[in-house]
């Protein structure tokens, strides 16, 4: 699916850090990722982790903000996730890229929330004290965990990206149907890869979870 806001969404106009001209490459489809953590008090990391996924081929990053439905100090972590990136990083990251003469020569970097949620109820309290924010965002991502949320989640036009946890016993049934409609209409479903690469335990469930997701998305 596309990478971009819902049609109407009050989003933020992307970053895009142009990068010189670069090397001839044959590569169709450059590579994403939608899940770059910040850390405000850490920009040399952030400009180390941008770098990296320059050099390996990504353009395109969003940088991701998590909070939960249920935290009444979310705003400001949301108000902190709007903070442009520091010119600093951005030069740095194109003097990387240079130097490095990457193939990829433009990087759009969007903005991105994920709410972790339980109850429907949850979810509808947040956003009514937070959507002038939250529609500010370039991507809106629901984490539900529990049954009534995953429920909630799919059925969310709202919401562009369904983010699962797929490493332990689910708290809910992955159902094919609503995982199919919820692609159907647009959602990108996400499954973290964090959970194959601890014990095998997780390894196990994250591969079985994957596989019927796939199977009911196509």
């Amino acid at each position: 699916h596309g990478v971009g806001a819902r049609p109407g969404s009050s989003c933020l106009t992307p970053v895009v850090l142009c990068l010189g001209a670069g090397r001839a490459t044959t590569q169709p489809m450059p590579f994403v990722d939608l899940g770059v953590r910040v850390d405000p008090g850490n920009p040399h990391a952030l400009r180390e982790h941008l770098s990296s996924l320059l050099e390996l081929g990504y353009a395109a990053v969003a940088l991701d903000t998590k909070v939960d439905a249920c935290d009444r100090n979310a705003r400001p972590v949301l108000i902190a996730g709007l903070i442009p990136l520091d010119d600093d990083v951005l030069r740095a990251v194109a003097k990387d890229a240079d130097s490095n003469n990457n193939a990829v020569t433009e990087l759009v970097v969007l903005r991105r929330v994920t709410v972790s949620f339980g109850e429907p109820g949850d979810l509808a309290t947040f956003l009514a004290a937070n959507d002038d924010l939250v529609r500010r965002y370039d991507l809106f991502a629901l984490h539900p965990t529990s049954e009534r949320s995953f429920a909630s989640s799919v059925a969310n036009r709202r919401c562009d990206i369904l983010a699962l946890t797929l490493g332990g016993r689910s708290a809910f049934r992955l159902r094919a149907n609503s995982l199919k409609s919820a692609s159907a209409s647009g959602m990108s479903v996400e499954i973290s890869y964090n959970p194959a690469l601890l014990d095998l335990g997780s390894r196990r469930n994250f591969f079985a979870n994957g596989v019927s997701v796939a199977r009911a998305v196509g």
